[in-house]
């Protein structure tokens, strides 16, 4: 993930890393469409400790990118997104013959950066995935306690870093979620750009890359993005084309964003609502999307029937800092993070822990 949100940095030994939780299948109802788990993919869950067989993989410059060993790549452009220094877009290119074969290379995924200087990795999310020309994108925060980050920041035109993956952690299939809420903080943003980026610029296994798929009318997507102020939106690489999607597709995407009053200025944006994403943001989605069940009468009168409307099927995804996730959809246990039981917000409104992934 670009970056899905900071997390702590695991050295880089030789000790296998434990195995996590199965890849949780999403399905999204498509009219019909049926599309491979090679056609779309998305990484969107704690990917630490999971898929690698070595975190003290070799280097290879002469065999195709893998997480079983790291591949050296350029950085080709390094651009503050903000005035405040504080988030960089980082361009990195793999050599034409050490890319993939794109059977192997889900839409959506991670890679591993690997920090040079004290030999530790963390995953980032590439906004667009892999392109036809060996480039991947990332939005990167430099946080003050955050060593790969901060190093990734310092990375010049030219340099190469090195890097291992792809890494899919949640496959996709059409059918099963009517509604998907997306829910990030920060550059928690990063896999759900991806997704949305997959879903509505998607060509598939057409003869003809300029025919494009039909999309999933069946599934409706909300995207709740919160950052502390305008200045620290995601960037218009980013918010330009959700913006555009949510324009162009009212019935497939809604976007709410959301800035802390005290910090920005929200009426530089139309799309932009002070305040922060909690249990009233979240009502307020749900009532607008038709997710609250049908009271009875006396529901009703009372003002109680804020249950799910179980008619419906509903995921929500979290993604950000760890106390954002703790608060909306409940603590993640274990090492590597697994969802647990749905807790927080969503657990009070009555979510389960099928119907909640948290990042």
């Amino acid at each position: 993930m670009s970056q899905i949100m900071q997390r702590p940095t695991r050295p880089l030994t030789s000790r296998p890393p434990k195995p996590v939780s199965r890849p949780v299948k999403i399905a999204f109802a498509a009219g019909g469409l049926v599309l491979s788990a090679a056609t779309l993919g998305l990484v969107l869950y704690e990917v630490s400790g999971g898929f690698t067989p070595s975190r003290s993989a070799a280097t290879s410059g002469s065999l195709p990118l893998s997480t079983s060993h790291f591949t050296p790549v350029q950085v080709v452009s390094s651009e503050k997104s903000d005035s405040l220094g504080q988030h960089k877009l980082i361009k990195l290119k793999l050599a034409r013959e050490l890319t993939p074969p794109s059977s192997t290379v889900a839409p959506v995924f991670s890679v591993y950066l690997k920090d040079s200087d004290i030999q530790v990795e963390r995953a980032y999310t590439p906004l667009k995935g892999l392109d036809e020309n060996g480039e991947m994108l990332f939005w990167v925060k430099r946080y003050e306690h955050g060593e790969v980050g901060r190093w990734f920041h310092r990375q010049k035109v030219g340099e190469q870093v090195e890097i291992r993956g792809p890494m899919r952690t949640l496959d996709w299939e059409d059918g099963k979620w009517d509604e998907v809420v997306l829910i990030s903080g920060g550059t928690g943003i990063t896999p759900f750009y991806q997704l949305l980026h997959n879903v509505f610029t998607r060509t598939g296994d057409q003869k003809s890359s300029s025919e494009k798929v039909p999309l999933p009318r069946d599934t409706h997507f909300t995207l709740m993005h919160a950052s502390r102020s305008v200045e620290t939106l995601p960037p218009p690489v980013i918010l330009d084309d959700l913006q555009k999607w949510a324009r162009d597709n009212p019935d497939r995407l809604s976007l709410c964003l959301y800035v802390d009053a005290k910090e920005g200025d929200p009426s530089t944006s139309k799309d932009v609502r002070p305040g922060r994403i909690n249990a009233k943001t979240i009502q307020e989605v749900r009532e607008q999307r038709k997710l609250v069940k049908q009271p009875t009468w006396l529901e009703w009168l009372r003002g109680t029937a804020t249950g799910p409307d179980r008619n419906k099927k509903v995921l929500f995804v979290v993604c950000g800092p760890e106390p954002m996730i703790t608060d909306i959809s409940g603590s993640r246990l274990g090492r590597p993070p697994s969802d647990g039981a749905a807790g927080g917000v969503l657990g009070n409104m009555g979510y389960r822990a099928e119907e909640v992934r948290k990042l």
